[in-house]
């Protein structure tokens, strides 16, 4: 696979997180997308839409488990609506990828493994050999989540 695109597809305020491993020449990238809608059109309307690419999901319906730390009520419901809301696009994202006959696959947050840092994944970068595209200075844990997606499905 040339290109190797992981997705993060938790909807925050932020956006969902994705990231282009491009293995041919050695670049990552990373993408914002504040609507669902708008990365089905990146996905749609990119030269990603070969043979060569590779999208790699986090699902986690696949642990059908929900992690809450807290007792109150109003805190249990947010979070389980959350969840709900990723595990949802998760599924339709999987679905429509695959409709259109891309190639797709979906990770469970455990086989991604704990959360990695911005340090460690910076380092991987390097040892990789790796160019990061700097256009987007700022990068977020789902960024980070979106690149071990990627990164731990590299041929």
């Amino acid at each position: 696979m040339r290109y190797i695109i992981g997705v993060d597809p938790a909807i925050r305020e932020n956006g969902i997180g994705v990231c282009l491993l491009d293995c041919e020449l050695k670049l990552v990238q990373f993408f914002k997308f504040k609507k669902f809608v708008e990365l089905l059109e990146f996905i749609q309307s990119s030269i990603y839409k070969t043979n060569e690419t590779l999208y790699v999901i986090e699902d986690s319906n696949m642990l059908n488990v929900t992690f809450v730390r807290s007792t109150q009520p109003n805190v249990v419901s947010k979070i389980s609506r959350s969840v709900g809301k990723n595990q949802a696009v998760s599924m339709i994202l999987y679905d429509w990828i695959n409709s259109k006959g891309y190639t797709c696959r979906c990770l469970s947050p455990k086989n991604k493994g704990s959360k990695w840092t911005k340090e460690y994944m910076m380092a991987i970068i390097k040892s990789e050999n790796f160019n990061i595209d700097k256009s987007n200075k700022k990068i977020s844990q789902d960024d980070i989540d979106a690149f071990t997606l990627a990164y731990i499905c590299k041929p």
